[in-house]
């Protein structure tokens, strides 16, 4: 999938070209998330504190909401589900000190819509260049 996915912007045409560079990283960005999703979702969630330790690292997001889907694609009761949410929100690493009185920023993944704008502006600017 990934190999097609970044062949995708030359299938069809004539001219045998590589991708865009900001193309591939976003591919490849996309990718890995995917992946790493996949290992959360594979490995398996006794005990649970590796079980959490192992979606911090792996996927380095404090959403529990987010967390709460990878439990839901795991198949798990809600009693389970729980459980782990507390242990989640126990083993957060703790934001460094002072942020928590002012705003807070969140930064999340751009949604498929956003990078779909993305690449279509790319591709406007690779034509009015060609």
């Amino acid at each position: 999938m990934h190999t097609v996915l970044l062949d995708l912007p030359s299938i069809g045409s004539q001219v045998l070209r590589k991708a865009p560079a900001s193309y591939t990283k976003i591919v490849v960005k996309g990718m890995t998330r995917a992946e790493m999703i996949l290992k959360v979702v594979m490995a398996p969630h006794e005990p649970p504190v590796v079980f959490v330790d192992n979606y911090i690292k792996l996927l380095a997001d404090g959403n529990p909401e987010t967390f709460q889907k990878i439990l839901d694609m795991k198949g798990l009761k809600r009693s389970e589900q729980s459980s782990m949410l507390e242990l989640f929100r126990q083993r957060l690493p703790t934001p460094p000190s002072g942020a928590e009185g002012g705003p807070s920023l969140s930064f999340s993944a751009p949604t498929p819509e956003q990078e779909s704008s993305r690449i279509r502006k790319l591709e406007k600017l690779i034509k009015k260049r060609l």
